[in-house]
């Protein structure tokens, strides 16, 4: 590309400063091996969102720390937007297209595109690419930036050792996904996980790991890929979102059979009794939603900094709550006042920790020390961990039978 460029120039009579050249012969090379201009926004490990909105009009990208923020880079015609989804696309078999104007796909590293162009966007072409962290967040990194307290992570800890199922509910954009993922550091090493998504989000560490994904222009759906597990002796069955009475079914006859040690899914809910409501609207009868464990709200709030008089946004934990006789009983709840989660007093009359104290042979009191052992342990812990040492000490410590005893004060 070096020597097409000297020739281009060379017969235009132009003058290139050696920097200019190289940042064109960067730019070349992106467009014809990778995304284009696309490639030098991912390679942005703090930008989460990247969004086109037409052709001529500037790129929009979320960041992590400062929100929505103008790009000085565009799509100057739409056949090579078009193209671009296209070429991101082309190694799953799929195209946009006039007679398919929509497309829903991701890219090699996991990060999740949906595209649609005319007639169905009035802009002529629209992309939008979720992207997810290189490192993932570890539990420990959630807490220091105010997404969990210790004592709810610590509580996590011990109890998902257990037979328990938990949903993770929250708004669009809230986190999920990266509580989901960050949360299996805590599930033993040695389980067989089979994980269902429509795209692949979750970046697990543990080695025995099956992923399937939906996949709609062949007719293959969640709901499909939820029975198949039930013929694939799981450990854990992770489901990325429930969205319908389909899906819905699907994993309460997995969840009422009594396969697996637990199983975790997501849904669209601002509260535990919103996600029980979905439920029983998709036609879970009430008696079964027993069969839910723990229901985990997180939420995307809107911040307004008066200090700095800006618009921010926070992921926090909101309610972390168990499902007894099909209503939801909260354990922890976010303080308006603080904004800190808190305990509340149902929390030493649980029944989901009756249920896991088999699971260990404890007494309750040696339940709450393992408890208050772990908080210590989790304070201990660096935030500049990264997360698959992370985990590594979380098992060790877990599992080892040389600890030095803590025990309540």
């Amino acid at each position: 590309m070096e020597v097409a460029l000297r020739e281009l120039c060379g017969e235009k009579n132009i003058v290139l400063e050696r920097v200019a050249g190289g940042k064109l012969v960067a730019i070349a090379k992106k467009c014809v091996e990778g995304f284009g201009v696309l490639d030098f926004i991912l390679a942005d490990d703090e930008v989460e969102e990247i969004s086109v909105i037409g052709v001529n009009k500037p790129i929009f990208v979320f960041h992590r720390s400062r929100g929505w923020l103008e790009s000085n880079a565009l799509f100057t015609s739409q056949e090579h937007a078009v193209d671009t989804i296209n070429k991101i696309a082309r190694p799953l078999g799929r195209r946009v297209s006039f007679q398919n104007p929509r497309l829903n796909a991701f890219l090699p590293d996991g990060s999740r595109l949906h595209a649609s162009i005319a007639p169905i966007c009035l802009n002529g072409v629209e992309l939008t690419i979720r992207k997810f962290k290189k490192q993932p967040f570890t539990a420990k990194q959630l807490a220091s930036l105010g997404t969990f307290s210790l004592d709810a992570l610590a509580f996590l800890w011990t109890v998902l050792f257990a037979d328990v199922s938990l949903c993770i509910a929250g708004n669009t954009g809230s986190g999920k996904t990266t509580t989901l993922n960050a949360l299996f550091s805590f599930i033993p090493l040695g389980e067989r996980i089979v994980v269902t998504e429509e795209t692949p989000e979750l970046n697990l560490v543990q080695e025995h790991v099956v992923k399937i994904i939906a996949n709609d222009e062949l007719g293959i759906t969640m709901k499909d890929l939820v029975k198949d597990t039930l013929r694939m002796r799981p450990d854990r069955i992770v489901i990325g979102e429930v969205r319908s009475r389909d899906e819905a079914h699907a994993l309460f006859d997995s969840l009422l059979a009594g396969q697996a040690k637990g199983s975790c899914f997501t849904m669209h809910a601002n509260s535990s009794a919103e996600v029980l409501q979905r439920l029983r609207a998709f036609g879970i009868a009430q008696e079964d939603l027993n069969a839910i464990d723990l229901v985990l709200v997180q939420k995307r709030i809107s911040f307004f900094d008066k200090c700095m008089r800006e618009q921010k946004e926070l992921r926090r934990v909101t309610e972390l709550a168990e499902i007894t006789d099909g209503k939801p009983r909260v354990l922890f709840y976010l303080n308006p006042r603080s904004g800190f989660l808190e305990k509340t007093t149902l929390l030493r009359k649980s029944r989901l920790v009756q249920k896991v104290l088999q699971n260990y042979s404890f007494t309750e009191k040696e339940f709450w020390n393992e408890v208050f052992r772990r908080k210590k342990f989790l304070e201990r812990t660096s935030n500049e961990t990264e997360f698959k040492t992370f985990t590594e000490q979380v098992q060790d410590f877990a599992f080892s039978k040389e600890r030095p005893a803590v025990v309540l004060e």
